[in-house]
C-alpha cells in the first residue's frame, strides 16, 4: 500500500512539474517579461488545423512590443519556428529557431506606431502552419 501511495505521489510530482513547465495562453505574455500585456493574437493554421497561437504584447512603460508564439500541435516536439515584428515607418525584426513549446521572444520599439506581426511553425515532415496579422494595427 505504501508503494503504490509513493508511486501516485511521485507520478503526480512529476506531472505537476511537466504542466508547469509548458507555456500556456494564460501565460503567453509572461515569455516577453514584467509589464507586456497581450493586445492582439492570431491562431497559426496549417489549413484549417491549428498549431498554436502567435501573441501580440505591449508594455506601457517602454513602449515596447513583444511578440511569441505558442505551440498547441508537436507540443513537446523540436520543430521550426519563426516570429517576426515589423514597426510602420521603421525596421522589421525576426527569430527562427527550433523549439520545443514556444518561439520568441521578438522586441520592438513602437510607441506612436502601427505593428504587423507574424508566427510560422513548421512540422518534422515539412508542412507549416501560419498566422498573425498581415495589415497595420495596434497604433500608439
Amino acid at each position: 500500500m505504501l508503494r503504490k501511495t509513493l508511486a501516485a505521489s511521485a507520478l503526480t510530482l512529476l506531472a505537476t512539474a511537466s504542466l508547469t513547465a509548458i507555456p500556456t495562453a494564460a501565460n503567453a505574455d509572461v515569455y516577453c517579461g514584467a509589464g507586456y500585456n497581450i493586445v492582439h493574437q492570431s491562431k497559426v493554421y496549417n489549413y484549417t488545423k491549428v498549431w498554436g497561437t502567435v501573441y501580440l504584447t505591449y508594455n506601457n512603460s517602454t513602449g515596447k512590443n513583444c511578440v511569441t508564439v505558442v505551440k498547441s500541435n508537436y507540443v513537446g516536439t523540436p520543430t521550426w519556428t519563426n516570429v517576426s515584428l515589423t514597426v510602420q515607418g521603421g525596421s522589421g525584426y525576426g527569430l527562427s529557431e527550433t523549439v520545443k513549446y514556444y518561439g520568441g521572444p521578438v522586441y520592438a520599439s513602437a510607441q506612436g506606431s502601427c505593428v504587423k506581426y507574424s508566427a510560422s511553425i513548421e512540422a518534422p515532415s515539412g508542412a507549416r502552419a501560419v498566422g498573425g496579422r498581415s495589415t497595420w494595427g495596434n497604433c500608439g
